[in-house]
């Protein structure tokens, strides 16, 4: 049995339900305990890979960054108007920022035991098929679904996944945070420590898998349990004593987030990266071709 973490984030811009020019995406990270242990204490590029996520670019200006930890939409609001067009991360060129983040992004493309999977939209489809309620919460939830139903067929049956979506506020008085804040009360207390905040995207998320395991006719699918990271620890020994850091972790979900968005994007206006034969275990779908 393997026990697998997936850490999620978005990109683009959920609060535009009714543009259906609006880019929206999803990405899932996700490894083996094991290997996400191994691989946050690789070095990349003279600094350790947990090092490097846990601060911003050191070649980006102070006064750019928002963040105390790696955060790609800092950096990428700082390259507004500085690059477009078509990049490849084997390329930088000679500016030492690009050559800093283009390695981190590729520490996290090319790598052989995180697998970067990704969700992307635009267009009005995704008005009937995820944003069905008009709550970007839940829409995000069934993104996630979708992405997580797409993996836990690849997944060893005896297998556990264990999955921190990217936490999104919303309003307390949609049906799904009700919906969600009943079924916690008739769970177990642990369940019920889950914030509200959080409530709306775990319901949807866990519908969206639910609906996936119920049709599935390949025999039995790997164990999935959502949460955030420190609710996905009081559960799992092994992943509580891996002690992964919740800031190292988020980042490199950031990482994947980026990466779906510069591969993705269809605005040629802008700075985009091509995918290189080197994205070994990197897998992006449209809505369109997730749920043909």
């Amino acid at each position: 049995m393997s026990i697998w973490l997936a850490v999620g984030d978005e990109t683009g811009d959920w609060d535009k339900i009714d543009n259906p020019g609006a880019f929206v995406g999803v990405a899932l990270v996700l490894g083996r305990i094991e290997d996400w242990q191994a691989a946050l204490g690789e070095s990349v590029a003279g600094r350790a890979a947990s090092e490097r996520l846990g601060s911003p670019p050191q070649h980006l200006p102070p006064a750019a960054s928002a963040s105390r930890q790696h955060h790609l939409l800092d950096i990428l609001n700082y390259w507004r108007r500085r690059m477009t067009g078509p990049w490849s991360l084997d390329e930088p060129g000679p500016d030492p920022l690009r050559q800093e983040v283009f390695a981190t992004l590729g520490w996290l493309a090319e790598h052989p035991r995180l697998v970067t999977l990704g969700l992307w939209a635009k267009g009005p489809d995704k008005r009937g098929i995820l944003f069905r309620s008009g709550d970007p919460a839940m829409a995000l939830g069934r993104a996630y679904g979708l992405l997580v139903a797409w993996a836990l067929p690849f997944l060893e049956p005896q297998d556990e996944l264990l999955m921190q979506p990217g936490l999104r506020s919303e309003k307390a008085d949609i049906p799904a945070q009700q919906r969600a804040m009943t079924r916690a009360n008739q769970a177990s207390t642990t369940d019920s420590r889950r914030e509200g905040y959080f409530r709306g995207t775990l319901s949807a998320l866990e519908e969206e898998v639910q609906t996936a395991q119920d049709s599935w006719r390949g025999g039995r699918l790997a164990d999935f349990k959502a949460g955030t990271l420190d609710h996905l620890r009081e559960g799992c020994p092994p992943l509580r004593q891996a002690r992964l850091p919740n800031g190292a972790l988020n980042a490199t979900a950031d990482l994947g987030a980026g990466l779906l968005r510069l591969a993705c994007q269809q605005d040629f206006s802008l700075f985009r990266l091509r995918c290189d034969t080197g994205w070994r275990n990197v897998a992006f779908l449209s809505l369109t071709e997730a749920t043909a």
